[in-house]
């Protein structure tokens, strides 16, 4: 009988603790690749049902998330300048109607991610395993929130794992 071995290694670049959680975030990376790469241009801006996000904005919104939690709260700049605005396409899922109109395609969606995901490394490459359990804290509804850059990252993997699901739905239903 054949075995399959599936096996985590951390990320080279980084130290090993920031380099598990970074292959975790690059193996969901991988897995929404092959998700929407293939997808047209139309596929990717239309909304599946009423009410629903469009899968482009979707994606984008994943490294929007990405940059807030990373560019932001663990680089301690949490004044977003109209340049992070414009990378990070903040407020992506603000106009789910309007999205078409600006006729982004798959690649374009996936390149803009992945160069959040190069800035994320590089702003990783420069912690320690040390990091990990460091605070940085931000407001948010009058309330101080601290987090760890543990929990950061742990959170970065889970949110985009749960839009890769939902974009595997919407995509289903697009047909």
């Amino acid at each position: 009988m054949e075995v399959e071995r599936l096996t985590l290694s951390p990320a080279t670049g980084v130290t090993p603790g920031i380099g598990f959680y970074l292959s975790g975030l690059d193996e969901v990376r991988e897995q929404l690749r092959e998700t929407v790469g293939s997808m047209s241009d139309e596929q990717i801006a239309r909304r599946a049902v009423e009410g629903a996000h469009p899968i482009g904005g979707l994606v984008l919104h994943i490294g929007e998330a990405e940059w807030w939690w990373i560019q932001c709260v663990v680089s301690g700049r949490l004044e977003m300048t109209d340049e992070d605005k414009r990378i990070a396409h903040w407020d992506v899922l603000e106009d789910p109607e309007g999205f078409g109109a600006l006729r982004y395609s798959a690649a374009y969606c996936l390149d803009a991610i992945d160069g959040i995901r190069r800035r994320t490394r590089d702003l990783l490459a420069s912690l320690t395993d040390d990091d990990l359990e460091r605070t940085y804290s931000y407001k948010r509804r009058d309330k101080r929130v601290e987090v760890s850059l543990r929990w950061v990252l742990h959170h970065l993997m889970d949110h985009e794992a749960q839009h890769k699901g939902q974009i595997l739905m919407l995509k289903r239903m697009l047909g």
